[in-house]
């Protein structure tokens, strides 16, 4: 289990989501790094008007990303198809997974 990264990872959402939505659909889901079992990155989620979310990204298959929602003190919102989801950096990215609020550095 690793947290894998990869540069410039970006992509679109190619259809609204729900704040409940766990599987989200990518207009190109090849900018991510592939995930072995167990690997995992954190992405933000972010509209035109400045909203944004960061998940935990668990899987990756074609166009679709299965994600945990709301990580880092973040709210789970819907999106509207169009909205850019990317590795940045975060704080999870950079010291590694949040557990029960304590930090497991990598």
């Amino acid at each position: 289990m690793a947290l894998i990264l990869k540069n410039n990872a970006t992509t679109f959402l190619s259809a609204a989501i729900t704040s409940t939505d766990t599987s989200l659909p990518v207009t190109d889901g090849t900018v991510f790094p592939t995930l072995g079992v167990g690997d995992y990155f954190y992405a933000t989620i972010q509209n035109t008007s400045g909203n944004y979310e960061i998940v935990k990204v668990t899987n990756v298959t074609g166009n679709t990303v299965s994600v945990t929602r709301s990580q880092e003190d973040t709210v789970a919102i819907p999106f509207v198809s169009g909205s850019v989801i990317e590795i940045r950096l975060t704080e999870a990215n950079v010291t590694g997974a949040v557990i029960s609020d304590d930090y497991l550095i990598l």
